[in-house]
């Protein structure tokens, strides 16, 4: 057989259904005998040990290969075993709960042919339900909190679109040279599937290399569907705390600030963006608003008139999923109690635990001001020896208001 030019590693744990639409969209929508597709089982109970080779054989005949550990090794280590198996030049980490999409491997490969200072990419991640952004990249807020810049957009947005350079790149589906992934050391095997790929992509930075999002490709990605995925983060984010201290810093609002919107603080100490203006005009229909929204997702008051509008017409599915945009976007707690309430009538229960936890996690911050003022102090003082000056507004202004 001939050596490949692209190792598909692919990490799962149980989630057989999911493994194989992965698996089928991959043959569907990777065309030639470039790549092979490995298959790190990290000791799945379910169908996957059974029905997971056979499919890959059918697939992709020799160029599939099934590797087992009879143990859960977590995210990096299985990744890592997967490079060890790899004979391509490029290796393209993925989630076994996305989907490729027609046309996703080209820009990717193009951005390595180009520029050789890439050290890695990442293509745009979609919601596969509603098309909806689920990851373009990892940004950072002021206080160094991760984040997914655009998180919900419509995936067809202007802003979603652009290409950009960020400080990490998500794991989820990522695309790296084997010889630099190799010399990196891989992915350290410390932290319990979270924060595997900021660390490597902070090395990366540290080594001179830029990281990049390509959104001419598109994956589809449910996102974090492997049982206990956030159980770790509190150890996890210790560790790259002391492993990658100074190479991360805030840059949402710069973000927004390119893209020409501007951050602001909640009362909670949470940054959002806002758009310089909403719609102008009267609108009243339901059409016309989703339309109006499509455009400009920072709407904040077009999402609760829409709301309104479909629970009169008795459309409770579709207002509720309007107030889950609007909430996601723009949190607030009289918001989320509404999206609690109406979720669980309508048994949306994923709505309504992100609207309890949500409101929970609100309510503790705000129960603790002085923690809060603390915080805004020190985020101030450090933009001002970075000569941050948006950043220093930003704080500026939230400790002139709740002072």
């Amino acid at each position: 057989m001939r050596k490949p030019y692209l190792s598909i590693i692919i990490p799962v744990l149980n989630l057989w259904e999911m493994t194989s639409a992965c698996l089928e969209s991959i043959q569907k929508f990777t065309r030639g005998n470039f790549y092979e597709v490995l298959v790190v089982d990290n000791g799945s109970t379910d169908a996957t040990l059974s029905e997971c080779p056979a499919l890959g054989e059918k697939l992709f005949g020799e160029r599939f290969r099934y590797v087992r550990v009879e143990k859960n090794i977590n995210f990096g280590p299985a990744c890592n075993l997967g490079a060890d198996n790899a004979e391509g030049e490029l290796l393209f980490f993925l989630n076994n709960d996305t989907l490729l999409t027609s046309g996703w491997v080209e820009p990717l490969l193009e951005i390595f042919r180009k520029d050789p200072g890439v050290a890695a990419v990442s293509p745009l991640c979609l919601f596969p339900d509603n098309k909806r952004v689920q990851c373009l990249g990892i940004g950072y807020a002021g206080s160094l909190g991760v984040c997914h810049p655009y998180f919900m957009f419509p995936g067809n947005h202007p802003v979603v679109r652009r290409n950009r350079r960020f400080q990490a790149l998500s794991g989820a589906a990522l695309m790296i040279p084997a010889a630099l992934f190799r010399e990196m050391g891989g992915f350290f095997p410390g932290y319990a599937n979270g924060f595997e790929d900021m660390d490597l992509c902070c090395r990366l930075r540290r080594a001179g290399g830029r990281l990049v999002q390509e959104n001419r490709s598109t994956v589809l990605h449910w996102a974090s569907k492997t049982p206990g995925r956030n159980r770790f983060d509190k150890e996890n984010m210790t560790l790259i705390n002391k492993r990658c201290a100074g190479c991360f810093v805030p840059d949402l609002h710069r973000i927004a600030q390119e893209d020409g919107f501007r951050c602001e603080l909640t009362p909670w100490l949470e940054m959002i963006m806002r758009a310089p203006d909403d719609p102008t005009g009267k609108i009243d229909d339901v059409d016309e608003l989703r339309s109006a929204l499509e455009e400009y997702p920072l709407w904040e008051d077009g999402y609760d008139k829409l709301f309104s509008l479909l629970l009169e017409e008795g459309r409770q599915d579709e207002a509720a999923e309007s107030l889950f945009y609007g909430t996601v976007i723009f949190p607030d707690p009289c918001r989320l109690e509404r999206l609690g309430k109406i979720a669980g009538e309508i048994g949306k229960d994923d709505w309504a635990a992100f609207a309890e936890t949500k409101y929970t996690a609100i309510n503790r911050a705000l129960s603790a001001p002085e923690k809060l003022h603390e915080q805004a102090v020190n985020v101030l003082e450090w933009a001002g020896t970075k000569n941050d000056r948006e950043l220093a507004a930003i704080y500026e202004g939230w400790i002139s208001s709740n002072s």
